[in-house]
């Protein structure tokens, strides 16, 4: 099982062997990142799609030094259970 993420100017897609099982979508304001919403096929779930998905905006939001906003309940969730990432949540 492989998972690989990829980035457009509007969201990240997941893949699980090639197959697209997931989307992360969100918008630029500024030197913020919206989270916008997340999504993931039911027959996909479990399978850390989307942990994968929210790690790979927060990992870009670090790299570029943005700050994220996260209006999706799945990218605040992922936020409260990794602190790790906290920092980046805009104030």
């Amino acid at each position: 099982m492989s998972i690989e993420i990829t980035r457009t100017a509007r969201s990240y897609a997941a893949y699980l062997d090639g197959t697209r099982v997931g989307e992360l979508t969100y918008a630029r304001r500024g030197d913020q990142i919206v989270a916008l919403h997340t999504e993931v096929d039911p027959a996909a779930e479990g399978k850390g799609i989307g942990g994968a998905l929210a790690r790979a905006l927060l990992d870009d939001a670090r790299q570029s030094g943005s700050s994220v906003v996260p209006q999706c309940p799945f990218v605040a969730s992922y936020l409260d259970r990794h602190p790790e990432y906290g920092d980046l949540v805009a104030s």
